[in-house]
């Protein structure tokens, strides 16, 4: 007479382990697709080098939060305030394509008896790495045109732009295809960041509602400006956890579901 044996499940690993091999294998997913380590290297560098070598070669006053208005050239105001926006706009793409390919897979993995929390961390892990990466090269990049007060803090305030659109596309690629997410995350970045928070306009008095808003104050004075404006570091940080509370609740009940 035969005895049945329990099958053995993810959860035999404690869940650092299953939050590890699932980052591993979306590190690997992202190895394996050339275009997306394209989108996140070369877009950034092609973007801020685009707009910073076309804008007229002129000079402009700018408002910088902390330090009053300045007379600045144009280019290093494009070099400043575009490197959030392909922040943003990389982060969405991340966030949509990391939802379509990971969606199915996350499911199985708690079906299978992984921990949802552990899942959650690994893909937000990946998030950050995407962000992380953007930031870098979108600060160097810049840096080729006008060089930053504060480059760490230039970095961080794209960073911050990339993980909130980051997850804003996660959220998006759970309602939507790939297609109309891909549409989402470059039309929403684009008037958000680059039409509303443009600091060369008139900002509407919606702009400080919007998530691309702390980023592009940030970038401005750490661009032109020694001093931190600590507000907008409290509302960036404010956001993203607010966000990344509704990514994380909606993320877990679609793994509940699927």
């Amino acid at each position: 007479m035969s005895v049945d044996r329990p099958r053995p499940s993810v959860e035999s690993g404690d869940g650092s382990s299953t939050a590890l091999a699932a980052f591993a294998s979306g590190l690997r997913e992202y190895a394996r697709t050339p275009v997306l380590l394209a989108l996140f290297v070369f877009l950034p560098a092609y973007l801020i080098g685009a707009f910073t070598r076309l804008v007229p070669a002129s000079t402009v006053p700018l408002d910088v939060p902390g330090a009053g208005t300045q007379t600045v050239e144009m280019a290093s105001v494009y070099a400043v305030f575009t490197v959030p926006l392909v922040g943003a706009l990389v982060g969405a793409l991340a966030g949509v394509f990391l939802m379509q390919t990971a969606r199915d897979a996350d499911a199985r993995l708690v079906v299978a008896g992984a921990n949802p929390a552990s899942v959650l961390l690994a893909r937000f892990g990946l998030l950050a790495v995407v962000g992380t990466v953007v930031a870098g090269v979108s600060v160097a990049t810049a840096a080729t045109v006008f060089v930053p007060e504060r480059p760490l803090v230039l970095a961080g305030a794209t960073l911050l732009a990339a993980l909130v659109y980051g997850l804003l596309g996660a959220l998006a690629g759970l309602v939507v295809d790939r297609l109309a997410g891909v549409y989402l995350a470059l039309f929403g970045t684009m008037l958000d960041l680059f039409l509303v928070q443009n600091p060369l306009a008139d900002s509407p008095a919606y702009a400080a509602l919007l998530p691309g808003h702390a980023p592009v104050e940030l970038a401005v004075a750490a661009g032109f400006s020694a001093d931190v404006t600590l507000s907008a570091v409290g509302g960036g940080v404010a956001y993203l956890l607010v966000v990344g509370a509704m990514t994380a609740l909606a993320l877990y009940r679609s793994m509940r579901v699927s």
